[in-house]
């Protein structure tokens, strides 16, 4: 088939402006990856306001983090319920934790069926092999952030690699996507119930080992008796033998009693301890990362962080993280294929979605709360009492609250009042990219010992202040910054090193409209 009439319309725009063509994208091509949407020049302002409000609301969880709150701290807070800074710690972690990381990953499942539907300019390859060139330059840019922005909880990488990995899906039908998300949730779950599993047979270990001390304990004391009673019919007999013969005796009695644990099960009884310890807070465990991290050497922060860093864009994303970042981007891909995010669905059913998302949402933040709460309470008892962990139904917490967020800005978008500050989220969604690095560079100044060194001199409550500050900075910041320029520093070096050549930054007449339908489409 031809190529569609918004491959037309721009090649003879481009043609006109003595510009290079545009790659065509047949009619086909643009069926199979998005039915329900026809690309044009617009961005999809739904998703620019998604990933604002994402890379905002998260700093609000992200600045715990950054600022020293140490998840002891956190869990401390957790298993104390009566305090003020309990309901606003549990109302933040019920409606943002890894909700906001979820929300974007949603926004970049659906970039990815975008950026592949849409034209680009003079690429030289395929839409697909300039997909996978932006996720490796991403990949590199998670790596600069975690590593020597020194953000351990960095999800560029993630996105990164997850682009690569899910880039076959965005053929697959809406129905497919969707029995794939509920898949890998599942494996998420199932994951979670793994690992409660590991723990109670950690447990049970413990009591055959604890069961073998007692029956050592109590055999040394009989033993003890015997060896009394014993050893007067020794001296009695020594009295009546050679001292040499009583000697010998002794030594063999002595030689029997000798029962001990073996050191697989010492380590057995080790290892539960350490678990039963796992969300009892104690000051000294947090001293050692206060210590290191306020000192004014760059490199000794370094040093202190690189392993937490190396274990979660390695160790955590493959065991935890892939399943997770895999079912939302999946879902993203799926809805776009609805039409969910140019508001195809109608909006009764927006309202009903996001009732019914952030509803059964919340639903599970609570469960998993009241069961966190008896866990750090007493975690022996938890393992002993409950046959599922709380963090069983956590991945679907996150699937249906990001779910709900999306279906809500979508509805919130047509009501007069919302759409002046969705504008200003769709700046800051715009610049995405540029505001999560500008995020990691102002509080590792801010609270890294080599900056100003407020890593954990600042209470809970304010944390969160400082994180609202720097929300309302970068509001500002993009609006300003998108009159004088087409996207953010960040984006423009990216689709530079993608493109591998300088794009158009600053906007001038004579490109002006082409350029800024040619900014990254609404993918992060």
């Amino acid at each position: 088939m031809g190529p569609s009439i918004f491959t037309l319309k721009y090649q003879t725009k481009m043609a006109s402006s003595s510009s290079e063509a545009v790659m065509p994208i047949d009619a086909s091509t643009i069926q199979a990856f998005s039915p329900n949407y026809t690309p044009t020049a617009a961005r999809i302002e739904s998703l620019d306001v998604v990933k604002g409000f994402a890379v905002l609301a998260g700093l609000l969880v992200a600045v715990l983090a950054w600022g020293g709150f140490s998840d002891g701290m956190q869990n401390y807070l957790v298993g104390h319920p009566t305090s003020n800074n309990f309901r606003i710690y549990a109302a933040l972690s019920m409606l943002l934790e890894a909700k906001m990381r979820g929300l974007v990953t949603l926004a970049f499942g659906a970039g990815m069926i975008l950026f592949l539907v849409r034209p680009h300019l003079n690429a030289g390859i395929s839409n697909g092999e300039l997909l996978v060139r932006r996720n490796m330059w991403l990949m590199l840019f998670g790596i600069f952030n975690a590593v020597m922005l020194l953000w351990p909880f960095d999800i560029l990488f993630h996105l990164g690699i997850i682009g690569l990995l899910l880039f076959p899906f965005p053929r697959m039908n809406t129905k497919g996507l969707m029995i794939a998300v509920v898949f890998l949730l599942l494996i998420g779950s199932g994951k979670n119930l793994w690992y409660h599993a590991d723990d109670q047979k950690a447990y049970n270990k413990f009591l055959l080992v604890e069961a073998l001390e007692k029956k050592f304990s109590k055999d040394s004391l009989n033993k003890k008796s015997d060896k009394k009673d014993s050893a007067t019919t020794v001296v009695a007999a020594a009295k009546k033998t050679a001292d040499s013969i009583a000697k010998k005796a002794a030594d063999s009695a002595a030689r029997k009693a000798g029962d001990t644990l073996t050191t697989k099960q010492v380590n057995e009884k080790k290892a539960w301890e350490g678990i039963a310890k796992r969300y009892a807070y104690e000051a000294k465990n947090d001293s050692a990362k206060i210590n290191a991290m306020q000192k004014n050497s760059y490199a000794e922060n370094w040093s202190f962080l690189i392993p937490q860093i190396q274990q979660r864009e390695a160790n955590w994303f493959y065991r935890n993280g892939v399943w997770e970042f895999g079912a939302l981007a999946l879902l993203g891909m799926a809805l776009f294929k609805m039409g969910f995010f140019n508001g195809g669905l109608g909006r009764n059913r927006y309202l009903l979605i996001a009732l019914l998302g952030v509803g059964l949402g919340l639903l599970c933040g609570w469960y998993r709360l009241v069961g966190q709460h008896a866990a750090i309470l007493d975690y022996t008892k938890f393992i002993k009492n409950r046959t599922l962990p709380f963090t069983i139904l956590w991945p679907f917490e996150k699937a249906f609250m990001v779910a709900g967020y999306a279906a809500l800005i979508v509805y919130l978008l047509e009501v007069g009042w919302a759409k002046k500050l969705f504008r200003l989220l769709s700046d800051v969604g715009r610049l995405a990219l540029t505001n999560y690095i500008l995020q990691s560079i102002f509080l590792s100044i801010f609270f890294y010992g080599y900056g100003m060194g407020y890593f954990a001199r600042l209470g809970h409550l304010r944390l969160y202040i400082v994180a609202a500050e720097l929300c309302l900075v970068q509001i500002v910041f993009s609006v300003f910054w998108l009159r004088y320029f087409y996207m953010g520093p960040i984006e423009w070096l990216l689709k530079s090193l993608m493109y591998k050549r300088r794009m158009p930054f600053r906007r001038q007449d004579e490109v002006a409209d082409f350029a800024s339908a040619q900014d990254f489409p609404n993918s992060f």
